[in-house]
């Protein structure tokens, strides 16, 4: 075996080659940025000229007499991001071609790459806004014959908002088209594209598709995951290449994830629901149950002797008519007759889903905790969440916290006049952009919460990265009242009730930065505050003892001040 240097430029914090930088990786989800030919002659790459994007320092203290720093790129909203282009290398002439990228414009993203059955190089490429997605394929020829390459557009979609990026592009093995997913009907679906085709969609109806788990040739047909039986399910699909045969392939109800084998002949399914620990069965390819896998008995007995309180899914329409829905837990020994502080949980973020029919081990435990302490403990997903169609997802654009704030609100009033809760007692909490959204409830919603947990939440949009904020955002300069109109920080003098902030010093994503602002703006309204800082800790807060110390002080916090 010999090993052979193929780029020689890459340096740190100015150039990669085959990886991807902080934000590709935290928002694309793209790590490995190269791909193989099916033949194995030939390696794709990205390489991303990271230079021009400032640097953001994180300082670290343990073990150490001075303090050390870290510097790394973090390209904020409306700054410079990294310049990317597209290589690949062929092994048998040891030579370097460049791709052409099929645009004159350099500020793009390059946020999916691969190779197609029959060896042609393929890639998706976004406008900055994110609204504007095509995927491109260039046909490579024999080595040494690439000096002159050219682009083939395949798809293009638009959209007023932002188009998503996903995995579910899957080309046919005989080159006859490919199948992705579009919300172009309002609703996420699988469509068919035949080489020089119009998309045909595959499945329709008022439901949406998660994601695609791919094609199976022999079978025709396209295996998929869906959120169709009802929003808090995930179902396993399969359709026809012509579009029909819609047939659900796993259990009824709850939350299925499937391990597929080369084929499609078997898969090992996954199901869990939000009272029954995982479940992982062996069945063939059209869904039948061959064996159980695992029964997980050992960890359904350990989940029963903390005698945990069952999640009830309830549905429930605002004074606004916006249909929303949730779960709760009830205390222990409920009592329909007293009345009962409610602690509400949530994330909120574009496109995800806090509502569903699925085991939460350890957030169940805490908030089994709790509601055996005496809270309500309640879950809402607000418009903007996923698996209820794009016009439910996508009314947040451009003002993102608006109508979830909205939304969390109104689920506190809704409860607020149930009969057993305490409606002078009513908290919220959330990390991350729950974080967020329970530091804007405390406080444009002053008058209904009693108390709000904030853990490591974004407080100003103009603070975090480029790619998230300007998909769902726009650009600053475009947007100045949409970034400023939903931060917390230009909300703090409405505070009333009990508010705790917490972060960790060393997070790389959401920065303390943050944390700062919000403290500044609070200090300067004068208004009481409580807070908690975790050195060394990054976006996730753990390590050792760390989530111990963490959820302990938030329980106490919460006995002490809702």
């Amino acid at each position: 075996m010999r090993e052979t240097r193929v780029t020689t430029d890459g340096a740190w914090n100015k150039v990669l080659n085959g990886a991807t930088d902080w934000v590709y990786e935290e928002e694309f989800a793209l790590v490995q940025g190269y791909a193989w030919s099916p033949k194995g002659d030939k390696l794709l790459f990205l390489r991303s000229d990271e230079s021009a994007v400032k640097e953001f320092d994180l300082t670290f203290y343990k073990d150490q007499l001075y303090p050390s720093e870290y510097r790394f790129k973090y390209p904020k909203v409306g700054e410079v991001n990294s310049t990317v282009s597209l290589h690949v290398y062929d092994i048998t002439s040891g030579t370097t071609a460049t791709l052409p990228l099929g645009t004159d414009e350099q500020d793009i993203y390059i946020p999916r790459l691969g190779f197609t059955p029959k060896g042609a190089a393929w890639f998706m490429r976004m406008n900055r806004l994110q609204n504007e997605k095509v995927i491109l394929t260039v046909d490579l020829p024999p080595a040494g014959a690439m000096a002159k390459l050219t682009t083939k557009e395949i798809y293009r979609e638009t959209s007023k908002t932002y188009v998503e990026v996903t995995d579910d592009l899957h080309f046919l093995a005989d080159g006859s088209g490919f199948v992705l997913t579009s919300e172009r009907s309002g609703w996420n679906h699988v469509y068919f594209v035949p080489n020089g085709g119009q998309p045909r969609a595959l499945t329709t109806g008022e439901w949406d598709v998660v994601s695609v788990a791919g094609i199976d040739e022999k079978g025709k047909r396209v295996i998929f995951t869906a959120a169709r039986t009802a929003p808090e399910n995930q179902d396993i699909w399969s359709v026809g290449l012509s579009a029909k045969g819609l047939k659900q392939l796993s259990p009824a109800g709850g939350y299925n994830e499937a391990e597929w084998s080369k084929g499609f002949q078997y898969f090992i399914n996954t199901r869990s629901t939000a009272n029954e620990v995982p479940v992982e069965t062996l069945h063939d390819g059209q869904g039948k149950v061959l064996k159980v896998l695992n029964d997980n008995a050992d960890l359904k007995a350990t989940v029963a002797s903390f005698g945990p309180v069952k999640k009830e899914f309830f549905q429930f329409t605002t004074e606004a008519g916006v249909a929303l829905r949730g779960w709760m837990m009830k205390p222990a020994a409920f009592d329909a007759a007293k009345k009962y502080p409610v602690f509400m949980t949530q994330y909120s973020g574009p496109n995800s889903n806090e509502v569903l029919d699925k085991f939460d081990g350890r957030d169940l435990m805490w908030h089994t905790l709790l509601a055996k302490k005496g809270y309500l403990v309640v879950c809402v997903d607000p418009r903007g969440t996923g698996h209820r169609g794009r016009d439910f997802r996508h009314i947040t654009y451009g003002q993102l916290g608006k109508y979830e704030t909205e939304d969390q609100i109104a689920s506190a009033k809704w409860l607020a006049k149930q009969p057993y809760v305490d409606g002078s007692r009513i908290g919220i909490q959330g990390w991350s952009y729950g974080g967020y959204m329970s530091s804007l409830c405390i406080t444009k919603g002053a008058d209904v919460f009693k108390a709000a947990i904030a853990v490591a939440p974004v407080t100003n949009w103009r603070y975090y990265d480029s790619i998230y904020t300007e998909r769902f955002m726009g650009l600053p300069k475009d947007n100045a009242s949409g970034y400023d109109d939903n931060s917390p920080i230009n909300h703090v003098d409405k505070l009333k009730g009990n508010y705790l902030l917490i972060h960790g010093l060393a997070d790389d994503n959401v920065h303390y930065q943050n944390a700062a602002e919000m403290t500044l703006a609070l200090v300067k309204a004068n208004k009481p505050f409580d807070q908690f800082i975790y050195p060394d800790k990054n976006h996730g807060i753990y390590g050792g003892t760390t989530r111990l110390h963490l959820f302990e002080m938030m329980t106490t916090w919460l006995e002490e001040n809702l």
